[in-house]
Order: C-alpha cells, then sequence, then structure tokens
C-alpha cells in the first residue's frame, strides 16, 4: 500500500514516514482481522482453503519536499526556521549512544530524502505531485505545515473521485484552534468538550480556513470511493521547533526566568508528536466510522504549570508573569504561537480511549518531563562539555582553560572564585541584599550559622577555608543547573585524590556496590582530563620573560612559585597523583607538552580532543550582527584601502614633480654651463675674424653695394681676391 505524505522533511512527516516504513500494512488489527476469518469458517469451512493470505509488506511511503520559500508557508507553521540534528557523539554506554542516534535521526533535514521514503518530489513540480496522488491509497496533509498545499491537493482529488479504481483514504491533521471561540454550556463549567460534539466547534478568527478544509473533506468523505478523517491535534510538543521550544531553549540558556505570557492559567490541550503519528497510523491502518477525531492527552495543564515545570527542571525555577502584548515583541513568536499560547480549551477525546492506544506520553508534558528533557538534549547535541585542566602552576593551564570555555561556551571554574562567590552570596542571602528565588525557602539562621563557622575556620587557617568546605562549594558548583546544561571546565582543581573522590562521588541512592571502578556521579564526571607537562626550569623561566606588572600582586614571585612547584610535585609523583583517580574511571588524560609545542598548536590539539561544541551555535541575531560586522569592518577596510591608495598616489605625483622639477632644473644648468663653454671657446676665433676677415669682407660688401652688379657673388669674389694682401700676381 502505498502513502503519499506532505512535507516529508517536516517533523511531522518525517517520522510518521519513517514508523509507517517499519509497519506492516493491517499488522495493527491483526487480532480482529484473524477473528473475523474465524467467524467466516465457522460459517463456511470451505474458505479456509479458498483464502490465501498474501505476505504482508511495510507501507511504501512518498511525497513532497517542504517548501523553502517562506512566503509560501503558513503562517500558522511551527517550521519557519526547522531545527539542525545535533552531532553523534559515542560514550561506549549502548544504550544511551542508541538513544541519542534514535533521538538525532528524528529530526528531519530540509530538503534531503530519508531512508524511509521510496520517491520524493518538489511541491513546486505539480505534474509529479498530481502523478503520486493519484498513485497513492492513502493521502496524509498537515494543515499547520501548509494549509495552501493541502487545499490544491483536495480540490485536484475531487473532481477524479468517482473515476478511481477503489477507495483513497485522506488523513488531515489540523488542530484543536478550530474549537477555540466554542462557548460552554456554562461560563464557570470546567467540563471537557466531548468529540461528538465537533459539529458546533467555533474557530479561532485566524483558523477560519482551517475549519473550511475539515468541513469540505468531511463532506467529499461521504463518497463510496473516497474516506476523509480530520484528526484535530492538541499543541504538539517534541525535540524541534514545536510550541514550546522557545521555554526549553531559554531555559537550556540558563536566562534569568522564564516569561508566562498574561496570568498562565489557561488549559492546554496537548500531544506529543510521537502519540499524534501513532493516531494517525492507526486510523490509516483502521479507518473508523466516525470522521472526527480529537488528538490530546489525558494532561489539563495550564500555561504557567507546564512553564514552571520547565524552568524547574532546565534551568533556576524562576517564572515571571509578563503581559500578553510583549509576547509580540519577542521575534521569535508569529501570530500562530500567540493564538495557540493563549487559548484555553479542555477536551475529552472519545475514538482513541477505545481503541485501546498504545501511548507514549499519555499523562502529558510535565509528567514525562525528564525524559522529553534527555530527548531535547540528545536531538540537538546539547550534552554537557566536562573538563578538568590539570597541570604546575604556572604552566599556562589557566589560559588553556579560559579559552576552552570561551571557544565551547562553558562555564570557566576556578576553586577560589568558586569559594569567594560563594561567600558572597551567603552574605547577601544573610543581608537580604539578594532576592530569594520564587518558592525558594530559606533558613537564615542556618545561613547567619554556616557564614560565622566559615569565617571562624578562615581565621583559624590564616584565611584558607577549609577543604571539607572548598569541596563542597566546587561540588554545589558543577552540579548547578548551569554546568549541567553547557558543562564547565574546572582549573587545577582536584588536585589530589581525597577532592577528587568527594567532588565527583555520586548520591548514596546511587551507589552500587558491584561496581569494579570507584563509585562516580556520571552526571557531572569530566568527560576529558588534560594534563601539562612542563618542568620546574621551564616554568621559572617562563615567568622570568613576564612583565613585572603581570607578575606584581600574584602568586608567581618567585619564592611563592618556587613553594607552590614544590607542593604540586609533592602532590604529583607516579605513585599518588589525582591523575590515577581519572585514570581508574576509565577517562582518557590526554598530555600538553608545552615545553615543545606553541600555544597555538596545544590549542588545536585541545580542540580535536573535544570536538565540535556542543551547543545552539549562533542564533539568527547574532549570524546577522556577525554578518553586519563584517560588512563594516570590511567598508572601513575599504575605505583606509582608498584612502591609502589616494595618499600613495598623492605621494608618487608630489615626489614625480618634485623629480621633474630637479630634472629641469639640471637640464637648465646643464644648458648655461654649456653656452659659457661655447662662448669661452669661440673668443679666439671672433678676435681673427675681426682682425683679418671682417674688414676686407665689409668693404667688398660695400663696394658691391655701390656697383650692383648682375652677379654680386662673383663680383665680391673677383674683389676679395684683388684685396689680397698676398695676391702677387697684380
Amino acid at each position: 500500500m502505498k502513502v503519499f505524505v506532505q512535507s516529508i522533511d517536516a517533523p511531522f512527516g518525517h517520522n510518521l514516514a519513517d514508523l509507517l516504513s517499519k509497519t506492516l500494512v493491517g499488522s495493527r488489527h491483526e487480532e480482529e482481522v484473524e477473528e473475523e476469518e474465524d467467524q467466516l469458517v465457522e460459517t463456511n469451512p470451505d474458505a479456509l482453503n479458498k483464502t490465501e493470505k498474501p505476505p504482508k509488506e511495510p507501507y511504501v511511503v512518498v511525497g513532497t519536499f517542504l517548501n523553502n520559500d517562506e512566503s509560501t508557508i503558513s503562517v500558522h507553521s511551527p517550521i519557519k526556521h526547522p531545527a539542525k540534528p545535533g552531532k553523534m557523539i559515542e560514550t561506549g554506554d549502548k544504550k544511551k549512544d542508541a538513544s541519542r542516534r534514535e533521538a538525532i535521526e528524528r529530526i528531519p533535514i530540509v530538503g534531503t530524502k530519508p531512508k524511509s521514503v521510496t520517491e520524493c518530489v518538489p511541491t513546486t513540480d505539480i505534474e509529479q505531485a498530481k502523478r503520486l496522488l493519484l498513485e497513492s491509497d492513502v493521502i496524509v496533509y498537515d494543515l499547520l505545515t501548509n494549509l495552501e498545499e493541502a487545499n490544491w491537493a483536495l480540490n485536484f482529488l475531487a473532481p477524479l473521485i468517482d473515476t478511481f479504481e477503489k477507495p483513497k483514504i485522506f488523513v488531515a491533521i489540523s488542530t484543536v484552534m478550530t474549537w477555540a471561540k466554542t462557548k460552554l454550556d456554562s461560563e464557570e463549567s470546567e467540563t471537557p468538550f466531548a468529540e461528538d460534539e465537533y459539529r458546533r466547534r467555533k474557530p479561532h478568527p485566524n483558523f477560519k480556513n482551517h475549519l473550511s478544509f475539515e468541513k469540505l473533506l468531511v463532506k467529499y468523505s461521504k463518497k463510496e470511493k473516497f474516506k476523509g478523517f480530520v484528526i484535530a491535534s492538541g499543541l504538539v510538543y517534541h525535540s524541534g521547533d514545536s510550541i514550546f521550544h522557545y521555554l526549553f531553549k531559554s531555559a537550556w540558556h540558563n536566562d534569568a526566568f522564564l516569561p508566562c505570557y498574561g496570568e498562565g492559567a489557561n488549559t492546554l490541550p496537548c500531544i506529543h508528536l510521537d502519540d499524534l503519528i501513532s493516531i494517525t497510523v492507526d486510523v490509516i491502518e483502521a479507518t473508523p466510522e466516525t470522521k472526527y477525531i480529537l488528538a490530546v492527552d489525558e494532561s489539563k495543564h495550564t500555561l504557567f504549570e507546564i512553564t514552571k515545570a520547565i524552568a524547574e527542571s532546565l534551568s533556576n525555577g524562576v517564572v515571571k508573569k509578563v503581559t500578553k502584548e510583549e509576547l509580540f515583541l519577542d521575534k521569535q513568536f508569529s501570530q500562530a504561537d500567540y493564538d495557540m499560547l493563549t487559548v484555553n480549551l479542555r477536551m475529552d477525546p472519545a475514538y482513541i480511549k477505545d481503541i485501546g492506544l498504545e501511548w507514549k506520553y499519555e499523562s502529558g508534558l510535565i509528567e514525562n518531563l525528564q525524559t522529553i528533557i534527555q530527548e531535547y538534549k540528545d536531538a540537538r547535541g546539547l550534552w554537557a562539555l566536562k573538563i578538568v585542566m590539570h597541570g604546575p602552576p604556572a604552566s599556562g593551564k589557566s589560559y588553556f582553560a579560559q579559552k576552552v570555555a570561551q571557544q565551547y561556551q562553558i562555564h570557566y571554574l576556578e576553586a577560589d572564585e568558586i569559594v569567594q562567590q560563594a561567600l558572597t552570596n551567603l552574605e547577601q542571602r544573610v543581608n537580604g541584599t539578594i532576592p530569594n528565588p520564587e518558592g525558594d525557602e530559606v533558613d537564615l539562621e542556618a545561613d547567619k550559622e554556616l557564614l560565622n563557622d566559615l569565617k571562624e575556620s578562615m581565621k583559624a587557617n590564616n584565611g584558607k577555608l577549609p577543604m571539607s568546605h572548598t569541596i563542597s562549594f566546587v561540588r554545589d558548583k558543577i552540579r548547578s543547573m548551569p554546568c549541567r546544561n553547557q558543562g564547565y571546565i574546572l582549573d587545577g582543581y582536584p588536585s589530589v585524590m581525597d577532592e577528587a573522590q568527594d567532588i565527583f562521588k555520586p548520591s548514596d541512592d546511587d551507589v552500587k556496590e558491584d561496581r569494579l571502578i570507584p563509585a562516580v556521579d556520571d552526571q557531572v564526571s569530566p568527560e576529558f582530563v588534560f594534563t601539562i607537562d612542563a618542568s620546574d626550569q621551564f616554568i621559572k623561566q617562563r615567568v622570568m620573560k613576564l612583565p613585572e606588572s603581570a607578575v606584581a600582586g600574584t602568586k608567581n614571585s618567585e619564592e611563592a612559585l618556587t613553594k607552590r612547584l614544590e607542593e604540586y610535585r609533592k602532590n604529583n609523583t607516579d605513585e599518588a597523583t589525582v591523575l590515577n583517580y581519572f585514570d581508574e574511571l576509565e577517562i582518557g588524560l590526554v598530555t600538553l607538552q608545552t615545553e615543545i609545542m606553541d600555544a597555538s598548536t596545544i590549542f588545536d590539539q585541545i580542540q580535536k580532543e573535544l570536538g565540535t561544541p556542543r551547543n545552539y551555535g549562533p542564533s539568527p541575531e547574532q549570524i546577522a550582527n556577525e554578518k553586519r560586522e563584517a560588512e563594516i569592518q570590511r567598508l572601513k577596510a575599504e575605505a583606509i584601502a582608498t584612502e591609502e591608495r589616494k595618499k600613495r598616489e598623492q605621494e608618487e605625483f608630489e615626489r614625480h614633480k618634485k623629480v621633474t622639477a630637479e630634472w629641469n632644473a639640471r637640464i637648465e644648468q646643464v644648458r648655461k654651463q654649456e653656452q659659457e663653454v661655447l662662448e669661452i671657446q669661440s673668443e679666439p676665433l671672433r678676435n681673427y675674424l675681426v682682425k683679418y676677415v671682417m674688414p676686407t669682407l665689409t668693404a667688398g660688401l660695400i663696394e658691391v653695394a655701390k656697383v650692383r652688379p648682375e652677379d654680386p657673388i662673383d663680383y665680391l669674389a673677383e674683389y676679395l681676391f684683388k684685396q689680397n694682401p698676398e695676391n702677387n700676381t697684380i
């Protein structure tokens, strides 16, 4: 049997396709079929031989891709910005790894055909989509994902219903928002709406088109060859970008509070995606008489109850009621989100109670919250990254620890800072300068007594806190929700075996006597341990190269550093070192050779061991800001480059102008010098001509002017010949 599923790269379509591909046709109601066959055989024994059961095969799934053009996606779609699956990280625990892998595989990748689907076409390929619709026995559309596409498909099939060779099944996944404005018999009544009251349902104004589609589908289902079913689902939650994802995300990021819009007293009908898919497959298998089915779980939780539960399980437990108008100011919310989060409905499903559905989360979100949170973390790869950075003082471990914390967005922990912060918080609680979180009960007398004890202990111990109290503060810190969400990196602590055993030991209830390795709290124990290998001489030389301002007032003075190194070497012999504790826990130790590797190479080694960050990555706003900042920097760089180019061109012009002027000046000087030389050289010749030539020549020219002969040149020549004083022929 072939099933057409719209948007197989959306959460509903992706997971429905996966379940259908693993389900044998008719297997869900196999017992009912066998009972019918037994009754047939009893009345007609010959039917046993005539009836041959064909081998059962799983459903064949085809479908369309989610349209990436946001302008064509329904305004009510919850997947405008689909979640991205996390990267699988093996832990060595087969059960845990299997759960992680399954959760990751349940997150679809937009535009990618899953293995469970035989054929998939773009929604823009109308002809191929029509072909798949006509070839399929079952058609499933999620109206919240794309109502327009569902309308197109129904309008295409409607005129062809009478030509079908066999009946087609059309399942529309709608929403309880088509009930949002239905009036109760009494305003004070808390009686839930019954499924058989669907004919009097009144939709939210923004979901009128969904109601119109429901009615049209039910109308066509009256035809013999067309079986239409409407499944009105509650608010669907899952590990992807579901209606409550903003709460999980804010809580995981340790926001100061989770917002509850309005009073939060409205009841939200909900259902987990897996249960909705299970109901859908059952409808496909059973094709029941009822055409309208409510799909909601047994919970009747309010918005405030859900928000509070998530805050307590994943954050600091603080919930702040804010106005509904503030919801619109948050860019991550759409109009549909606002409509759904403010709806107030109590629903009583009938069909899913009668079929004996195998629920996954029948009791609702709050009762199964820990499991859902784990699915949420597994699907997105939000596993806490827990690290211990070990090494001698002044070896660079703090530098690398802080750099890792910044790169991987985990919490940098240093024992002295933890103690100081804990004491400050204790003093502020005692003085009443910090408010207590909502619902927390604080024993001020106990806090005062503890604070006094700590001060007395420090006074008697040269200002140092006893090891037991330091361990207690560090232990509480790594068990805090922020460290359990993102993870931590402990800088230089624990330093001895006893500290490590006390910090990472489990609670008494979790201790297993048959363990072959030391008892440890897996929830907070480190996953990576880095140790820096550096000699005392290298460390001292390194400190000596530091500027005096960087050493003054620190523990790295010559005397203090020598003392700290001696203490470190004493606590870290081959036989007695805290590293042996981690080795017994089978935690891989990574040695960083600072004497033969530069800082950049060492950090590359650390990153290679840790892998990619385990977080959301940059948000769309952060990406936009980074792009904007990059563009600003690019424009600045271009402006600077342009300015420098103009400056260079101007300098080159000035240089060329100067060089040209100098050249012309030199040329003029040379010309003058040559002229002077010529004048000097021509002086004897001038004198000779004046004395011997010019008198006779001048007289000849005067004579020519007087006579004016026909041939003046010949006459002048004859004249000069005659006047030659050396001419003896006359």
